[in-house]
């Protein structure tokens, strides 16, 4: 039984998955800049959560896109989804470099809330009690 093939589907789901590709990068991202800035708000947990939720659906896939077998399935002759948007060596290593950057952003923000604690609670916004304040 030969596979129907639908052209369009195919690339909706390949702009699709580049979309989320790129979303997530950008939460990588901004988990590494963060992490060297010493930044931890709502923005670098919506980041974190944003990764761990894709990394466990990749994990819990076999380490498969989701979107891969489904794309083959309405026709692709290739399931890999960043096929013709990313260039191949790129597009097959992106576990590999994107996992390197989620440790490194990983140890960004362990090394930067170890220097928090060491330094005690936070008091730069607080007034030197010896100073005059000049707000305005």
């Amino acid at each position: 039984m030969s596979r129907q093939r639908h052209p369009l589907a195919v690339a909706a789901i390949k702009t699709v998955h580049t979309a989320v590709f790129l979303a997530e990068l950008s939460a990588i991202g901004w988990l590494v800049a963060s992490g060297l800035l010493g930044r931890r708000d709502r923005t670098v947990a919506l980041a974190a959560g944003a990764v761990a939720i894709e990394a466990a659906v990749f994990v819990a896939n076999d380490r498969v896109c989701p979107l891969t077998p489904l794309t083959e399935r309405i026709g692709a002759t290739s399931g890999s989804v960043s096929d013709i948007f990313l260039p191949d060596v790129v597009a097959r290593t992106i576990p590999i470099w994107s996992s390197a950057l989620v440790a490194l952003a990983a140890l960004l923000h362990v090394r930067s809330a170890v220097a928090a604690a060491q330094a005690g609670p936070d008091t730069r916004f607080r007034p030197d009690p010896g100073q005059q304040s000049e707000l305005f």
